[in-house]
Order: C-alpha cells, then sequence, then structure tokens
C-alpha cells in the first residue's frame, strides 16, 4: 500500500479553507448578530456550568459520568475565556465552538440541565 505524505498547509491557506468549508453551508450571520449569540451562549455556559459540577460532586469520583461532567465544565469555561474575533469569520468559529460546548454540556447533563 503506497502511502503519501500530507504537505503542511500555511496559515493563509488554512484559512481559506475554513472559509471555504464555512461558506458551503451558507452566508455567514453579520457581526451584531454574532455578538447577540456570543452574549447568549456565555450565559447559557454560566448558567450549565454550575450545573454539571453539582451533578460530578454527586457522582462516583472518577467514573465515566464523573469524567464527562467535568471535561464538557472545563472545555466550556476554557472556550467563554476567548473574545469573539473582530472579522466575521474568527466571529462565526467562535459562536460555533460556544455552542458545541453547550450542547456538550447539555448531553453530559443527561438533559436536566434543559
Amino acid at each position: 500500500m503506497k502511502t503519501t505524505q500530507q504537505q503542511p498547509v500555511d496559515a493563509d491557506a488554512a484559512a481559506d479553507l475554513i472559509a471555504e468549508a464555512l461558506g458551503a453551508t451558507g452566508i455567514l450571520p453579520p457581526m451584531s448578530r454574532l455578538e447577540e449569540l456570543d452574549k447568549a451562549l456565555r450565559g447559557e455556559i454560566e448558567r450549565l456550568v454550575p450545573v454539571a459540577q453539582r451533578q460530578a460532586d454527586a457522582a462516583p469520583l472518577r467514573s465515566r459520568t464523573w469524567y464527562a461532567l467535568i471535561q464538557a465544565a472545563e472545555r466550556a469555561e476554557d472556550a467563554a475565556r476567548y473574545q469573539i474575533g473582530a472579522a466575521p469569520l474568527a466571529g462565526a468559529i467562535h459562536v460555533g465552538e460556544l455552542a458545541r460546548c453547550v450542547q456538550e454540556l447539555r448531553a453530559a447533563a443527561g438533559g436536566t440541565a434543559q
């Protein structure tokens, strides 16, 4: 079997690839909408992290449930540390990550956090 090594992609080319991939699904929302989404998702993360932490405290230490809850909370807090980018593409990527974190927190909390 013949294997091929992939050449590294420079930062500009990677940004172009991301922009093309996002463009394949639709048009990016305006920055004002991205800022609204950022604020709303941050609020939801602030609400869900304590819920996940309480559930982790009640779960058996180092169980799968405990790890899932702790990791979801830590990833969400980490993502919330970053500010939304000034460009629409950066803002869309950031808001998308916050949304993914909210989904992960809800899934880890077993739907009781909704």
